[in-house]
This record gives C-alpha cells, structure tokens and sequence, in this order.
C-alpha cells in the first residue's frame, strides 16, 4: 500500500503543475525585443526598403542639383581638303581656292533657368513626396516583419508548452501504467486497461513527434527573419500576464497603409501641377564664348585667331502645348482623383480590419478566462476519478477521458493566452504602434 501511495502522489504531482518552472535561462533564450532588433538589422525586406529610401534621398539631392546653372565646355580640331572651284563646269579642271587647312575651335556656353513654370522647385517636391513614401514603406516593411515575428515567436513560444505539457503527461501516464500493471499482477484489473494505457501513450508519442516537427518549422521561419541560419535553436522567452491588458487605441489615422495612401495622393497632385505648367513660358539667362581659328564668321575672313562672346534672355513659349497637353492634363487629374478614392478605400478596409481584430481581441481574453476555469475543473475532476479508479469504483475509460480533458484545457488555456498576445500585436500592426 505504501508503494501504491507513492505512485499516486507522483501522478498527482505530475498533473498538478500546468507549466514548466525553469531555475535557469536554456541555451538559445530570446526576447521579442531582440528578434525585432536582429530582423531589422539582418532581414532582406527592410535592407531593401533601405536601399530605396537611400535611391530616394539622392533622387532629392539629384532635382536640386537640377536647379544649379548649366555649364557646358567644347573643343574641336579639324583638317579642310582643297577647295576645288569649276569655273568652266565640272567637265573642265577646276582651279584651286587657297584655303586653310587647319581649323580648331574651343570655348564654353552657361544657362541659367530663370522661369519655367515652377518645373523646377516642383520636382523638388515630388522627390521630397516620392522619399517620404519610400521612409513610409519602410516603417510598413518593419512594422510587417515585427509582426510575422511576433506571431512566429509566440507560435513557437505555444509548441514548445505544448511539448512540455505533453512530456510531462508522458510521464505521468508512465506512472500510472507501471500502477497498472502492478493491480494487473495482483487481479484487480484486467488486460485491456493494461493495453489502452499502453496505446495513449504511443499515441502521445506521435503527438509529441509532431510538435517536434513544427518547433523545428517555427524555429526556421523566425531564422529566416532575423537573417540567420536555420540551424540556430531559439527558445523564446515569454511572460504571458495573467490578466490581459487593455486593447491599443484603435484608430484608423494613424494606420501606415493609410499614410500611404495620403502620401500618394499628395504626390499626384503635384504631378497634376507639374503637367498643367507645361504650357507656361520659359525664361533663362544665356552666355557664350570661344576661340576660333581661322575667323570665317564675317567677312572680310582672315586667317587669324579671333574670340568672340554673347550674352542674353532667351524666351521661349511652348504654343503646340496649348493643345496639346489637354488629354495630359485630364489623366493626371483622373490619375490624382484615382488616389484619392484609394485612400478613402484604405481607410474604410482598416476600420472593418481593426474592429474584427479588436473583437478578436476580446474573444481571446474571454477564452483566456473560460480555459482556466476548466482546467481547474478538469483538475478536480480528474483527482475524484483517479482515485476512484484505483479503488475499483469507476472505469479506466472515465480516467482516460478525464486525463484527456485536462491535457486538452491546459492545450487551451495556453492558446488563449497566446492568442491574446497575438492579437495585441494585430492591434498595433493595424494602428501602425508597433
């Protein structure tokens, strides 16, 4: 009887405790923090929306230099051929004009864009609008990764309490089957209890390979983000409170997508007032000079060195535009209402996504609270039939259901409040906070 007591409070014990309690950190222990901080500086995504944001800056730096005055520096050498005259037509020898051979020219040339329609200082907006996107992208791309992290994290956070949980039941079965084949030896019970325990626990073992198998699938996704081999082991460290915190505000304004969608509309408005200055004068100051040899410009010519320069405005109008740039105009216009209309759309998909998250989010808090009622429930329960059972007062199967009750509202109970940390996140990936 002794011997029966140690077992039973060995199972008791077993079954007592829902989660592991570990004295020390194990080898690959993380944060979310630092999965965040390693897949922002080594996941492929955020580099290459950082290397667009860098295309983008110098696409700024690049219409401004657009603004500077054009200088332009040319030179060239040359060497005539005789100048053959037919006095008497071309069927006669003609008689030689003396020409100079040599013929070389160098100088330079400066345009300074007074006006042209504020074309100019517009680019400079639309790049300035175009890098702003391209840092929007950018926090998109990494409030993206953070939260495929967090759900990879956390998933693999659930498989390894799953495992634990499964290891410990394991256990405890192997306990109560070594009892049970005790009570076998002595009559009490007979064969086919022997053989049901001895079937749960192979088919815990095959659970168990699974949760193997998706610890090692959730280990190489995270890996991945974070830019690492998929060899690395990882064991997330989580503390899930007991009581939920309250849900994120849940406002569409400050959503990324929508900001997007803003930033884009503001860029086709200024593309719509880019085309509809085309028509619209050009003024800009002009200088030339150069050297020249020989000087064959005026007459009489002479075969000497001679420099000469000139200095104005120039005025151009662009007339053909006037017609021209009708149709331009109207697409630009129908390009900028198009983006307009997105925005708006984007912005009524974000409040339907956040309210489904936000009800999500208290859908997991209520079956936080609903799995740990019944786990302590299934707690009890399974306490009374143990030890019923082994007084020969209940059935094996009522053990083994209640056993699987509790196995299964531990499972629960770790899910919900995975999934509550899970839809936080959502919140804030949604509400552009994370």
């Amino acid at each position: 009887m002794m011997k029966y007591y140690i077992l039973r409070l060995s199972l008791l014990l077993a079954t007592a405790c829902p989660w592991p309690v570990c004295g020390q950190s194990p080898a690959g222990a993380i944060t979310l923090a630092t999965v965040w901080e390693r897949a922002e500086a080594g996941n492929r995504q955020i580099h290459l929306q950082q290397q667009e944001l860098a295309g983008s800056t110098e696409k700024v730096l690049a219409a401004r230099d657009a603004r500077l005055p054009f200088l332009n520096v040319d030179g060239a050498y040359s060497r005539l051929s005789n100048m053959p005259l037919y006095t008497d037509g071309i069927l006669h020898a003609p008689t030689q004009f003396p020409v100079s051979h040599e013929h070389y020219t160098a100088g330079g040339n400066l345009y300074i864009n007074l006006y042209n329609g504020g074309k100019d200082i517009r680019e400079i907006a639309m790049a300035k609008a175009e890098a702003s996107i391209s840092a929007t992208k950018l926090q998109h791309t990494v409030a993206e990764i953070r939260y495929q992290a967090a759900v990879y994290f956390l998933d693999l956070y659930r498989y390894q309490q799953f495992r634990v949980l499964l290891e410990q039941d394991i256990r405890s079965c192997e306990l109560q089957l070594s009892e049970i084949k005790q009570l076998y030896k002595n009559g009490l019970v007979l064969k086919s209890d022997v053989l049901r325990e001895e079937v749960k626990i192979s088919n815990q073992q095959l659970s168990l390979t699974e949760i193997n198998n998706n610890i090692v699938l959730s280990t190489q996704r995270l890996n991945y983000l974070m830019g690492r081999p998929d060899t690395g082991t990882i064991y997330p460290v989580v503390e899930l409170p007991d009581v939920a915190g309250p849900a994120p505000d849940t406002s569409s304004q400050e959503a990324l997508e929508y900001k997007l969608a803003l930033k884009h509309t503001s860029l086709g408005a200024l593309r719509l007032d880019q085309v509809k200055a085309t028509p619209l004068p050009k003024l800009g100051f002009f200088a030339d000079y150069r050297y020249t040899y020989p000087q064959t410009a005026y007459y009489p010519y002479s075969r000497v060195p001679w420099s000469g320069g000139q200095a104005g405005v120039s005025v151009s109008v662009p007339v053909s535009s006037f017609y021209q740039n009708r149709h331009k105009t109207r697409e630009a216009r129908i390009a900028w209402q198009q983006q307009r209309t997105i925005a708006a759309s984007v912005q009524d998909n974000l409040r339907q996504d956040i309210h489904a998250a936000f009800l999500h989010y208290q859908e997991a808090v209520q079956q936080t609270v609903v799995a740990r009622s019944n786990m302590l429930q299934a707690t009890e329960s399974l306490r009374i039939l143990r030890s019923s059972y082994f007084n020969q007062q209940s059935l094996l199967s009522d053990l083994l259901d209640a056993e699987t009750q509790l196995l299964q509202s531990k499972f629960n109970l770790t899910t919900a409040m995975v999934k509550v940390q899970v839809q936080h996140y959502q919140l804030l990936r949604l509400t552009g906070k994370i």
